[in-house]
């Protein structure tokens, strides 16, 4: 029952998600959050290779986060280490 839940939503999600590769054309889409398993991601899937033209999805991969609960805890690190060592920081404490 849960499994055919998640790939039901995701079939939803890759509805939405069949406007953002048409537009954009990314090279990787990736998934996050507790449902970003096996059956929703295939369920994204069945419905951007259906609604896309092959040539948007030629190359296109659709990945799990592989950081999970981490994500906003490195994207932070990372905000405060540029905003560190920018040049205009650095400049100004020399």
């Amino acid at each position: 029952m849960e499994l055919r839940l998640a790939r039901e939503a995701g079939r939803h999600v890759g509805a939405v998600l069949a406007t953002v590769v048409s537009l954009i054309n990314p090279g990787v889409l990736m998934i996050a959050g507790d449902l970003a398993g096996t059956d929703f991601i295939t369920g994204v899937n069945e419905v951007l290779y259906q609604l896309n033209l092959p040539r948007a999805t030629r190359h296109l991969q659709v990945v799990p986060a592989r950081l999970s609960n981490q994500a906003a805890l490195q994207g932070m690190a990372h905000l405060v280490v540029d905003e560190v060592y920018s040049p205009a920081a650095v400049d100004a404490r020399l």
